[in-house]
Parts: C-alpha cells; sequence; structure tokens
C-alpha cells in the first residue's frame, strides 16, 4: 500500500492541481490526495492513516485531533509565517506558490530531517544500470547520457546521475537547481543518506529525472571509489527507479572500479588516431587489471552529430536530446 500525503487548503482548485501533479511526476513517492474540507478530511482519517499533511495556514489551529500522527507542514499564503514556538505543532511553513517541483524537494527534505519519520524504498525491481564513459574527451558523453535518458524515461522511470567533476551543459540546464549530488554524498557520509534525502536532490528535465554533478571537483575526487560504489548501488536498490544512467563524464581511470556496476556501458569515440590509442590504452588497463567482463559489456560508438538540430534548439530544451541524428542513435542502443 502507498504511504499517502493529504493536502488541505480551502482553495480546491490548488490542491487538486498540486495533488495530481505530484502524482503524475512521482516527485515524493507519496500517494497524494486533496481536501478543501476539514469535515472529509476527518472523514478519510479514520479509514487511512496520512503519514504527511499538508495543511492551508488558516487550517492549522483546527486539526490537532485530526493530524493523528502526521508530519504536518503548513502551507503559507503569503510566506510570512510566526516564529517557530507560535506555530500549532511547531510545525514548519513554506510558501504554497513555488514550482511544484520545488515545493515538492521541500517537502521531503522536511520530512527527512525529522527524526521520528524515516523514507525508504523497495526495489520494485530490477534495475537497470546504464554507464556513459570513454577514455576521449569531448567526444559527446553528456549529450549521449542525456539523450539516451529521455528515451528511456519515456518507457519509465530513469534516473541520470552525472558524476561530471565540473559542471558542463548542466550549467545551464539546472541553472535553478538548488542541490545536487554534493549534497547526496555528504548526507551519505554522514550516516543520514535516506530516499526522501535523494529526492531532495533530484530536479527534471522534461520527462528525465536528474542530480546535477557536484559543486566543487573535491566533492567526488575525495570520496573513495569503494563508497561511492555502495552509495549508487544503493540508490538502484531503494529508489524505485526503471532505469539509472550514469555519466561518468572525466572520471579517469576510477571510473574502472565503478563501471562493474552497471548492465551496458556506451564509450563514445572519435575517429584520429590520438584517442583511438587512449581507448586502446584503456582497454589494455582493463586486461592487465582484471576487469575483462567489463570490456564485453562495453559498446563504442561513434556518435553523429546533427548540426541542424544544433542550430535550431537549445541545449537547455529537452526537443534538443529529443530528436534529430544522436536521438535516433540513442534510441537504438540496447
Amino acid at each position: 500500500m502507498r504511504r499517502i500525503l493529504a493536502i488541505l487548503d480551502n482553495d480546491a482548485e490548488y490542491g487538486k492541481r498540486f495533488a495530481a501533479y505530484l502524482n503524475e511526476h512521482e516527485l515524493t513517492g507519496f500517494k497524494a490526495t486533496a481536501f478543501s474540507d476539514l469535515a472529509a478530511f476527518r472523514s478519510f482519517r479514520k479509514s487511512f492513516f496520512v503519514e504527511i499533511l499538508l495543511a492551508a495556514e488558516n487550517l492549522a489551529a483546527d486539526i490537532h485531533e485530526a493530524a493523528d500522527g502526521a508530519k504536518v507542514i503548513l502551507l503559507s499564503e503569503d510566506g510570512f509565517t510566526p516564529a517557530e514556538e507560535k506555530r500549532p505543532f511547531r510545525a514548519p511553513a513554506l510558501f504554497k506558490y513555488r514550482s511544484a517541483e520545488t515545493l515538492s524537494r521541500e517537502i521531503m527534505r522536511l520530512y527527512a530531517d525529522d527524526g521520528t519519520h524515516s523514507v525508504s524504498r523497495t526495489q520494485a525491481g530490477i534495475c537497470e544500470i546504464l554507464g556513459i564513459y570513454s577514455p576521449v574527451n569531448r567526444c559527446g558523453k553528456t549529450s549521449l547520457a542525456v539523450s539516451l535518458g529521455l528515451i528511456k524515461a519515456a518507457r519509465g522511470r530513469t534516473l541520470l546521475i552525472s558524476l561530471e567533476e565540473y559542471a558542463g551543459i548542466f550549467m545551464e540546464i539546472a541553472k535553478e537547481a538548488d542541490s545536487d549530488f554534493s549534497d547526496v554524498i555528504y548526507c551519505y557520509l554522514q550516516g543520514m543518506y535516506s530516499w526522501s534525502r535523494l529526492k531532495a536532490a533530484v530536479h527534471s528535465f522534461g520527462k528525465l529525472d536528474y542530480i546535477p554533478p557536484v559543486r566543487c571537483m573535491e566533492d567526488i575526487s575525495q570520496v573513495s571509489s569503494e563508497d561511492l560504489g555502495r552509495l549508487l548501488k544503493r540508490i538502484a536498490e531503494e529508489s524505485g527507479y526503471s532505469t539509472i544512467i550514469l555519466d561518468f563524464g572525466t572520471f579517469g581511470r576510477r571510473a574502472a572500479e565503478l563501471l562493474d556496476l552497471c548492465t551496458r556501458i556506451f564509450m563514445p569515440v572519435v575517429k584520429d588516431s590520438a584517442s583511438r590509442m587512449k581507448v586502446d590504452s584503456f582497454m589494455e588497463y582493463l586486461e592487465k587489471a582484471g576487469k575483462a567482463e567489463i570490456k564485453e559489456k562495453t559498446v563504442k560508438c561513434e556518435l553523429p552529430f546533427d548540426t541542424d538540430a544544433a542550430r535550431e534548439n537549445s541545449m537547455t530544451n529537452p526537443s534538443y536530446y529529443e530528436s534529430g541524428l544522436l536521438a535516433d542513435y540513442a534510441g537504438k542502443l540496447h
């Protein structure tokens, strides 16, 4: 049975739209349901346990007995709320008129920060992990990762995790992002990782969910490959995604220690001799390191460059990656 998030707000249309958005985009992992009438919510509570209750600030004083153990978060009309000790339940408050994506991340952050609650997900099935890696620079790794991610997202829930040390195109795609992979790593190393904390760092690009790269390269370069591997494995097991795509970026030979996690690895290559020597050198390294099985699941990809698509669409628009030669190429990968 899915856990329940209830929205109690006099504005019936607001509650209905927010609940529909949360359910359609699966932004919290909870089943959202909306009420504009306190009596209807009380009746519902007799049959169902509500774990998170988002209540309009003006209704908060009347819901003490109806909350019954739920994590209460107040929805503020104007963003101005009384001091914590003066709020009913000493409940946290959020400005309600923000983007649904941002609001959902804040809700899950507040829920995770409450030590009396925990959120976890059990793997619903086998999670496919696809790696995008190449020892060659400027060969289209991230563009392929995004195109493949959007194609996969059209078929099932897909998460793209960027392991880049530098933001690259995510500087534009994730310009408004207020959390990234640095936050996920920090929570994990501090023993505070949970599915809800992960959701607070997840953003959307079209239908594709993604976690932006770290804010500074030290956040990922200083974490051990063993810890990073355990974190990625836990995300795959607990987050409920059918596909996770790892964009290794310029991860260097450390990537070999994590490529074992991948079901399939797509390696963009280019034709010049220097690039071929880099690929050959990496393959030789895999042999010497006893990782020949990684070679077996690696597919070399000579990516097409679509000049028409590059002219017509911005790289910060999902349509840039969903159509054209690269999208056609990515759609044939399996």
